[in-house]
């Protein structure tokens, strides 16, 4: 809250500035004006005051927050009632009611737009003529009106995705825990199967050279090794979980552990004639990173695209920047580096999970480590993965943003 109280300082000072310096120009010549000028002085040294000594908690009660726009809008009232200012400077009232953004709130930010409109059309009511009845002052009531509710749909809008960003972030974190304590007994685990996985290889193969004229024997005998090798495959999924806690960080180019990866996959993809597109890899792309690990997480995704294209599907790969991204405490570039593929796609439970430890849409054929694995990687370079897809059978789009060497 202490970057909240910075805020309506720097907003209150400016709007009362601004009604200072209405006053000085339009009311040299009326009537009472140094005690007026005092007064409106005292407001101004009194509410900068009150923002400077309040309590953290009252600043953030609703009350609070709604009493001091709706004194600013009070007081622009009074103001421009004793200047009666040329129209334009209605303007004013806008500057409170996008000021009410402030308060992240867009129930409140609309009550007191709403209530900050109504001031203004009562700043025009004299108990002689009544309210105003040119169309100029009712048009420009409307459009305060408008942005009233233009200001809490955006405030809604924010709040919305502010709300899913967050929800994203815990869910990763939540993840990475996870994978933390998963990393730490993997190894253990590992090591405690990976010898009587040896004895059950070993033995199959004994048992195929013994019964070498067996057909069905040997069939069975060749699952066994089929399934031994998966067993593998998952233990060593499992210790590189462990593994890349500890990450060589380096000046590298981005470009080429992408490559590389790229080229560990071009037999497979041959294979199954799916068709490679690139952009963006003519620029080097300098970042602080381990090489080895950001290929193998680049070569994760690329294999999740693989198996999930069709014969014949295409796959896509962008690097980009996504220039003047606020990392950490600094402005600087974010490499984005987006795979897309045209493949089965996923639905949004689906979606929620792809990045869970031994979640898998392949059934028997995948590990469900391959993600999760790169999602850790990108996490310990400081950087992210985001999976979107427009249902089953449209497609997938992970998007991976890593900061760049400038801002690491």
């Amino acid at each position: 809250m202490p970057e909240r109280r910075s805020v309506y300082f720097a907003f209150q000072g400016l709007f009362t500035a601004v009604l200072l310096l209405i006053f000085l120009y339009q009311g040299g010549g009326l009537a009472h004006w140094v005690p007026r000028l005092l007064f409106l002085m005292t407001l101004t040294a009194a509410s900068m005051t009150g923002l400077q000594l309040c309590a953290l908690e009252t600043l953030g009660r609703w009350w609070f927050q709604a009493g001091l726009f709706l004194g600013d809008a009070g007081l622009a009232s009074l103001l421009l009632r004793w200047t009666q200012p040329q129209s334009d400077l209605y303007l004013i009232y806008f500057l409170i009611i996008f000021g009410t953004a402030i308060t992240r709130n867009f129930r409140q930010a609309f009550a007191v737009a709403v209530v900050t409109s109504l001031l203004y059309a009562v700043s025009g009511w004299s108990p002689a003529h009544g309210f105003p009845h040119d169309t100029a002052f009712w048009l420009r009531f409307m459009f305060l009106i408008i942005s009233a509710c233009l200001m809490a749909i955006l405030s809604r809008d924010t709040q919305t995705a502010q709300a899913a960003q967050e929800r994203r972030y815990r869910d990763r974190l939540i993840q990475v825990e996870r994978l933390a304590t998963l990393g730490q007994v993997a190894g253990e685990v590992a090591h405690q199967i990976k010898g009587p996985l040896t004895t059950i290889m070993v033995n199959a193969e004994v048992l195929s050279a013994r019964h070498s004229k067996s057909k069905e024997m040997l069939k069975e005998l060749g699952e066994i090794r089929d399934e031994v090798e998966h067993c593998k495959q998952i233990l060593k999924n499992l210790l590189d979980l462990g593994r890349i806690e500890e990450v060589d960080l380096e000046d590298i180019d981005l470009r080429d552990p992408i490559r590389y990866a790229i080229k560990s996959i071009e037999p497979q993809m041959r294979k199954h004639k799916v068709r490679l597109k690139t952009s963006g890899l003519e620029t080097a792309r300098s970042v602080k990173g381990d090489q080895s690990l950001l290929q193998e997480a680049v070569a994760a995704l690329l294999q999740n695209a693989l198996e999930a294209t069709s014969k014949g599907g295409e796959i896509r790969i962008v690097l980009e920047a996504e220039q003047d991204r606020v990392w950490g405490s600094s402005v600087a570039p974010v490499w984005r580096l987006v795979i897309e593929d045209d493949g089965s796609g996923m639905s949004e439970v689906e979606l929620e999970r792809v990045f869970e430890p031994f979640y898998t849409t392949k059934g028997g054929e995948g590990t469900g480590l391959g993600l999760s694995a790169a999602l850790r990687i990108l996490q310990k370079h400081g950087g992210g993965i985001d999976a979107a897809s427009a249902g089953r059978g449209r497609g997938s789009r992970f998007t991976v943003t890593i900061p760049s060497r400038a801002s690491a």
